[in-house]
């Protein structure tokens, strides 16, 4: 009786050599180089300024809900007394975010934007649903805030950078 045999299996193709690899880098680094291969958006100083000015106006409004809710004898923070500003600072956060959806290559941004209308929106909806404002919510979303719009001028000022470093000549 015969035993069965199992088929020969190929051997495993051999690693590609460390030159081969490196040569397909250089060659790649090359072709981009060559191409003007763009992974980001251009730096742009009025989006920089628009994330200022809007994220200026987001603080005092905090600023302004969080003194009105420690001043003596106050109960709530009704909507009604603060919609004009919440309506006001949204218009803001919607051109920023139309400005940054605008950009080719520009998606951080966009997301980050994003972001900041969400939350906006979510805490606005919330204060007018509960006719009022926690002053511990207040502070909370205040550095929340503060936290994304620093992101959003972080990943601004990382365009100017990558700007400046693209071109050797400029050295």
């Amino acid at each position: 009786m015969s035993t069965p045999t199992l088929p020969a299996r190929a051997a495993p193709a051999a690693p590609m050599p460390l030159w081969r690899l490196l040569a397909a880098g250089l060659l790649l680094s090359l072709l981009c180089a060559c191409t003007g291969l763009k992974l980001v958006a251009d730096h742009d100083a009025e989006a920089a300024k628009g994330i200022t000015e809007t994220s200026a106006e987001v603080f005092a409004f905090y600023d302004k809900l969080i003194d009105a809710r420690a001043e003596p004898g106050s109960a709530k923070l009704p909507y009604a007394g603060y919609a004009a500003d919440w309506g006001r600072i949204e218009t803001r956060l919607r051109v920023m975010e139309v400005r940054e959806a605008a950009r080719p290559l520009n998606a951080e941004s966009q997301r980050i934007a994003r972001t900041i209308l969400e939350f906006w929106q979510k805490y606005r909806a919330a204060h007018q649903k509960n006719g009022d404002y926690p002053a511990a919510l207040a502070a909370i979303h205040r550095d929340r805030f503060q936290r994304l719009f620093t992101a959003a001028l972080v990943a601004e000022r990382a365009k100017g950078l990558a700007t400046a470093d693209a071109d050797p000549g400029k050295d």
